[in-house]
């Protein structure tokens, strides 16, 4: 029993402690309280079985790299999907998180009823095997690259759940260049225009009573009713685009990783190949998003002075 002390239960996750009723998987090795082996009815660790693996009490303690909220398995920084059992990770904190693994068709829930994802009240867990919308979420974790367990999440809930709805606050604060950053440039150009066509009236105000120390004379009225109306109107159009893009961005993102995948999945067959053109088309890109918002600024500043030489 020494041997297990300081390390989970797999089913109830509670610590063992010395003097607990221990029972070990005769394949694996893994431990169990011994009515929680009962209540689960077979060792869970198929994945072990399958690969000839053995459990290893390293795998349940802390350290460095990302530990397992599944299995407790200690990974390398760089891992998505834990190692031992296939388990997303999350890489943007805290490991006490929900964990993925789908369960098999017919059986129901599984994962001896721990909620791992629950939207509705349904217990789910899935894994990196686990098909969403007929993409793997491997795939989907390679391509997002970057906060991968976040995005994880949205594409489960789109995917099984439906809806289109979540909150992305990097779309919120910066609608004219977040879109171009995540290489989503059709809706990243859409949304910068939209962005700098909206500021340019707030801008005009702004310049108008001396915004960074610049004052620019107009001849027209900027502090009349008809401007103040459309510069109020601009601004609460800026806040719903905001709103717009922070609710809907990661379902649009969800669309064109699932387009980019399927297409580069149907081009070729080579495994590898086709891992390493869904990391490169995915991601993220400083250079888009630094250009995007150096041609918003020069667009809005642009048309603030053409304004103010023709009229």
């Amino acid at each position: 029993m020494a041997n297990f002390t300081g390390a989970k239960c797999i089913v109830c996750e509670q610590t063992f402690k010395d003097g607990d009723d221990v029972v070990v998987c005769p394949d694996c090795g893994t431990p169990y309280h011994r009515e929680c082996y009962k209540q689960a009815g077979k060792c869970v660790n198929d994945e072990l079985h399958a690969s000839g693996e053995a459990w290893k009490k390293t795998a349940q303690e802390g350290g460095e790299g990302i530990r397992c909220s599944r299995c407790g398995f200690n990974n390398d920084k760089d891992k998505l999907f834990c190692e031992s059992c296939g388990t997303p990770l999350n890489t943007t904190g805290s490991n006490k998180t929900s964990s993925f693994n789908e369960p098999k068709p017919g059986e129901g829930n599984t994962n001896n009823g721990r909620v791992e994802f629950s939207p509705f009240g349904e217990r789910t867990v899935y894994d990196k095997d686990s098909v969403i919308d007929g993409i793997k979420l491997e795939d989907y974790a390679g391509y997002v690259k970057s906060n991968p367990f976040t995005f994880l999440m949205s594409f489960i809930r789109f995917g099984k759940y439906g809806g289109k709805l979540s909150l992305n606050i990097g779309a919120f604060l910066f609608p004219e260049v977040y879109f171009l950053f995540r290489k989503m440039r059709l809706v990243g150009i859409i949304s910068l225009i939209v962005c700098a066509a909206l500021t340019v009236p707030l801008m005009i105000a702004q310049f108008a009573v001396g915004y960074a120390g610049i004052k620019i004379g107009f001849s027209f009225d900027v502090t009349g009713k008809t401007f103040t109306v459309i510069a109020d109107m601009c601004w609460y159009g800026l806040m719903v685009w905001r709103i717009f893009s922070g609710l809907l961005a990661n379902y649009l993102y969800y669309k064109k990783a699932k387009g980019d995948i399927s297409r580069i999945r149907e081009s070729s067959d080579a495994e590898q190949e086709v891992k390493e053109r869904i990391a490169a088309k995915g991601g993220v890109s400083w250079p888009a998003a630094i250009v995007g918002y150096g041609f918003f600024c020069s667009l809005v500043l642009g048309v603030v002075f053409l304004f103010n030489r023709l009229l």
